[in-house]
This record gives C-alpha cells, structure tokens and sequence, in this order.
C-alpha cells in the first residue's frame, strides 16, 4: 500500500500542478536572505499592485504549460525544458524552514523596505485559491549580483503616455520563470543547479558519495581511501565533484591506471602508485588525483601546456 501512495502522490500532485486556479488566485511575494539561526532565512514581504501580479500569474502559467512531463530527482538525475524534478517537500529540511517562515510572515503589516530587497538570494511568490484553500509556492535564486537597477553617471528615465520622463526611484528586475514550485508535499524543479543552491541540500549527495566508497570498481583503484573520505568530508562542493566523478566513471575503463601511470610519468603530475599498481592518496597529490577523476586536466595540442579546467566537453 505504501508504494502506491510513493509512487501515485507525485502525479496527483503533479495534476494539481498542472491545472492550478490562477485565475482565483490571490498573490503574496517574498525575497529571502539566508539566515545562520536555527530558522535558515529572513524573509521579507513586498507590497505589490495588481499589475505586477498579474504578470506574475501570466508567466507562471506559461512556465507551467510548457512542462509536460516529471521525473525523481536524483544526484545523476537531469530535466530539460519540457521536463521538470520531482522531489519529496519531507526530505528538504532548508524548504521546509523557507515555507515555516512564510507562514511566519504571512499576516506581518510591515512591507519590505529598499534595504530588505537588496541583497537578496531569492523571491517565492505564494498563490492561494480561497474557494479550495489550496496554496502553491513559486521560488527563484537571483544571481549574485542581484541588486536594485539604477545606473550611475546616466539618466534614468521611462516612456508613458507620449512623454519620456525622468526615472528618480530604484527599479527590481524579476525574471518571468521560476526554478522550482511547490504543491502538497512535491516539489518539482524546473532548474536543478538554482533549486539545490537555494535549498542547500547535500543530503542525496551525501548518500551518493557514501555509495561510491564502498563500491570496489572504485575503491580498488586505491590503496587507502581514509584520506579520500576526510578530504571530502561533509564539504558541499566537494560532494557534488564527486558526484560528477561517479557519473563519468572513468575510473571504469580497463585501461584506467595503464594510461594514467603513463601520463603521469611523462608529465611529471606527482601520483604516486603502490606495488600493485593502485594510487597512493597523500595530502600533496590529492587535489591532482580529483581532477584526473573529473577528466578535468587536459593538455593543450597549441601551447603544449597542461590545464586543469573547471568543466570539459568532448567534441
């Protein structure tokens, strides 16, 4: 009976989704910071007018229409632009603690200042249908540069009516999608990247690593992997590097230690190897031996010089 309700609340909730009433739909809008008490974000309200909202609604729904399909979220999992992620609210404790502080601030009478909206990591946009009482949650990571537009050194200035005008307030820019909504207990992630930076959630990737240190098609390329698990530690970045590592397992070619006993001779890297063949993991050669696992040290044909890049794509 369990796995029915496992595997039948994602495509009910995903329905739900799908066909939600925008149209009776009131709008609350939030931009977050994150926070380093036990509540994770400050949140804080905006007033809107009723243009803004509707814009809102308009480019949710069209976000929305163009998702025709849901998969499980997954550390190897990926979506395009027809697809979205689903992942269980329960298992993100971050989102959890960002909707606790929603409803926190749900009836708060003070509205953002232009201090509260600089700065900020996010914005979640509620809708809330009062005839069913059914609420869905729309989220989006801003970009690090994130700030309020106003240029320096020029004039501001806006088009309304037949007359140019000059521009004396600060302006917002808000994209016209959203990386991942919230229904019920679903989430469904239309950006992967901005969904797991926004809820800083390493758990699944946590779980992925510790599937790989006792997989012996990886650890029997090592004589000791002690210094390997305390590298990696706990660190988040370093979590999803090796998540990556799993996933192009190149560590699985039969000639994996042949050739990189090769190459490393020949360009000097440093990796040290036991008798039996296997790589000898110390503090000086770790960070070399991750970016031979990423295929991430490359040698340039033109300059005759060895790279180690932050991406690679075969060609």
């Amino acid at each position: 009976m369990s796995q029915v309700l496992e595997i039948s609340a994602p495509n009910e909730n995903f329905k739900l989704w799908k066909n939600f009433n925008f149209s009776n739909a009131d709008i609350s809008l939030w931009v977050f910071k994150k926070s380093s008490t036990l509540k994770k974000y400050n949140l804080y309200l905006v007033n809107t007018d009723d243009a803004i909202e509707i814009l809102f609604k308009e480019s949710v729904i069209a976000h929305i229409q163009s998702i025709s399909e849901h998969k499980n979220y997954g550390v190897l999992a990926q979506n395009n632009e027809s697809s979205c992620l689903h992942q269980g609210l329960e298992v993100s404790e971050n989102i959890i603690a960002l909707l606790q502080a929603v409803d926190d601030t749900q009836n708060s009478k003070t509205f953002a200042k232009i201090k509260d909206l600089k700065n900020s990591i996010g914005y979640l946009v509620k809708f809330h249908n009062p005839i069913n009482n059914q609420n869905l949650y729309a989220v989006r990571k801003t970009s690090p540069q994130w700030k309020t537009i106003k240029r320096k050194n020029v004039i501001n200035t806006f088009f309304r009516d037949g007359e140019l005008s000059v521009e004396k307030d600060e302006n917002f820019l808000f994209d016209n999608y959203f990386d991942f909504y919230i229904v019920n207990e679903s989430i469904f992630i239309a950006n992967k990247k901005n969904y797991e930076s926004t809820a800083s959630d390493k758990t699944v990737y946590k779980k992925a690593f510790d599937d790989l240190i006792v997989d012996n098609n990886f650890t029997a390329i090592f004589s000791d992997i002690n210094l390997l698990k305390q590298h990696i530690g706990s660190n988040a970045i370093q979590l999803r590097r090796m998540t990556v590592i799993q996933q192009k397992a190149i560590y699985l070619n039969p000639n994996f230690i042949s050739n990189l006993q090769r190459v490393n001779h020949n360009k000097s890297w440093g990796i040290d190897f036991d008798c039996n063949n296997k790589i000898s993991i110390s503090e000086k050669n770790i960070k070399t031996i991750l970016q031979v696992l990423l295929d991430h040290r490359l040698y340039s044909e033109i300059t005759e010089v060895t790279y180690d890049v932050p991406d690679a794509e075969a060609i």
